[in-house]
């Protein structure tokens, strides 16, 4: 058996939180214990978490009294590792999910199903679907990589990345530094979940100028940097200036990077592979 333990992180998730925990008690696999963690939500969802730890001794809620620093990336992670501080089980694969989602009743059986299948396997998940006019449908770069509300950590893959860090950008950073230390990262196209509150990001220049910084805290250098830049500015439909201005903003400046050289060097090394394998294919 597969022990999985879930941290749910969440703020002001009072039409969701009990919907999406429902969903998972639902589930024909059973979890070890379920971490809420409140991170100083103004509304009544830490009312909600608190009754449902009274109805099941599974979940337990961890609360701030304080919400943590509002900075995008950093607010999520930090709840986070609040919540994984206070298991108390044993537990084979960790999955961080977001309060918004609501999980088909085989969702944990087949993440317990994948890690048992496959040794290397580091992070798994299935895809986010959003509704759109009573269609359930692919939320856009669902299937791209494994999306932040829905990841599954094997054991030996989190501990060798260290744990997620708290940036803009950790979902990325986790999975190519999972890739780095020779672990799979896999993403089932046909497990999918309902995402209630979809990625609702506002791309404006300082939202690009943030994403333009990740790239280079990620280590890209300047060719890979200005490269995800454009693709990104045209598939998210962002300011490509405020991307561009994030990137060589934190060039000039010389920002310490999220990653160390040896890291950067893969995650470059793995990103231009990429590049040469679509133009192959």
């Amino acid at each position: 058996m597969v022990a999985i333990s879930i941290i749910i992180p969440f703020f002001n998730e009072e039409t969701h939180l009990e919907k999406s925990v429902n969903s998972l008690l639902s589930q024909n696999y059973n979890f070890n214990e379920l971490i809420l963690v409140d991170d100083g939500s103004t509304d009544k969802s830490a009312e909600i978490a608190k009754s449902l730890q009274k109805k099941h001794t599974s979940v337990r809620l961890v609360s701030a009294k304080t919400t943590s620093v509002h900075q995008p990336g950093q607010k999520v992670v930090r709840a986070f590792t609040r919540g994984f501080k206070a298991l108390q089980t044993s537990w084979d694969v960790v999955c961080k999910f977001d309060a918004d989602i609501i999980f088909p009743s085989n969702y944990l059986e087949t993440v317990a199903k994948a890690f048992a299948s496959d040794s290397n396997l580091g992070i798994f998940s299935g895809v986010l679907t959003i509704d759109k006019k009573g269609v359930w449908t692919l939320e856009n770069i669902s299937t791209k990589h494994v999306r932040g509300p829905v990841k599954a950590y094997s054991k030996p893959c989190f501990s060798a990345i260290g744990g997620l860090r708290p940036a803009l950008g950790w979902d990325t950073l986790d999975e190519l530094l999972a890739l780095h230390h020779g672990f799979a990262v896999k993403i089932d196209d046909s497990l999918r979940v309902k995402h209630l509150r979809p990625t609702g990001f506002q791309y404006g220049r300082s939202a690009a100028k943030a994403k333009g910084e990740v790239f280079y805290g990620l280590g890209y250098g300047l060719i890979l940097g200005v490269i995800a830049s454009i693709k990104w500015a045209q598939s998210q439909r962002g300011s490509l200036l405020g991307v561009l201005l994030g990137f060589f903003g934190a060039w000039l400046k010389s920002k310490p990077k999220l990653v160390t050289e040896k890291e950067g060097k893969f995650i470059r090394k793995y990103r231009w592979s990429r590049i040469r394998s679509r133009f192959i294919a």
